[in-house]
């Protein structure tokens, strides 16, 4: 990670690097979770079933059923969900402009292990926020929940647009954007083999995660995501996973189409 403020920080040593990686960010949707408290049993959520969340209950019509592993038949947990009109526009990146994007997950946290189902996305178009229209009785999930416990901490979503070089991915693994890294830049293998690598910040997520953009490379994205095709849809450290990054992934095309029946995804455990 080289966002703005890291470039900034570069020595005048450097300077001759600053106007190329300038020239090379590429902006991205930080997404930043905001505690909003647990809940357990049989108690209601603390947000809205149609409002931006990770953890707590999904929103879901009634006659609507609930996603299952299509193997096991077990419930998948809810990650999370997303009012689309919250998230800037992006451009290049074809989110949808309104509606509700959902990420549930077949991954069993005391396991580490997924089920057959990796993830299962529902996109709503419109949304009720007729409560009377929707399933508000999730007791059916306490056991699941209860085996899963950190899909009870509920917390809020924001974003904002932010701008990175995401120098490692680039160098090594996008075909979307490759960086041609510059053979005769005045010390740009200095600068990148010795104080690139010492800035912690080269490291750091940008809140919880990201909409479009590219990976960070934590130890293991390299090998995880060296097979994963199209464009980064949703990257997500979650707050209550130490160490645990999900990626999902689509085909720029479909997603302009919002058609996310082909999503791939992947779980990083650094």
């Amino acid at each position: 990670m080289i966002d703005p403020n890291l470039i900034a920080k570069i020595p005048d040593e450097f300077a001759e690097v600053k106007p190329f990686l300038e020239n090379n960010l590429l902006p991205y949707i930080a997404i930043t979770c905001h505690d909003q408290g647990w809940i357990s049993g049989s108690e209601p959520d603390l947000l809205k079933p149609w409002e931006t969340k990770l953890g707590g209950y999904p929103y879901l019509p009634k006659g609507m059923d609930y996603p299952k592993d299509a193997e096991t038949n077990r419930l998948l947990m809810f990650l999370g969900q997303i009012d689309c009109a919250d998230v800037p526009e992006l451009p290049g990146f074809n989110f949808p402009k309104q509606g509700l994007l959902q990420f549930y997950t077949g991954y069993i946290v005391p396991m580490g292990q997924w089920e057959s189902t990796q993830h299962y996305i529902r996109y709503f178009p419109e949304i009720s926020k007729d409560e009377g229209e929707l399933i508000t009785d999730f007791s059916f999930l306490a056991e699941e929940r209860s085996y899963n416990e950190w899909y009870d901490h509920v917390y809020r979503l924001s974003f904002s647009l932010e701008s990175d070089v995401f120098l490692d991915y680039r160098s090594g693994f996008s075909v979307f954007h490759p960086l041609d890294e510059p053979e005769n830049l005045p010390n740009w293998e200095e600068f990148y083999y010795e104080w690139f690598y010492e800035q912690e910040e080269h490291m750091a997520l940008k809140g919880n995660g990201k909409l479009g953009g590219y990976p960070e490379v934590h130890s293991y994205v390299p090998e995880t995501l060296d097979k994963a095709e199209g464009q980064l849809l949703l990257e997500l450290d979650h707050p209550d996973d130490d160490g645990g990054f999900f990626y999902f992934f689509i085909d720029p095309e479909k997603l302009s189409q919002l058609d996310f029946s082909e999503v791939s995804s992947y779980l990083v455990a650094v």
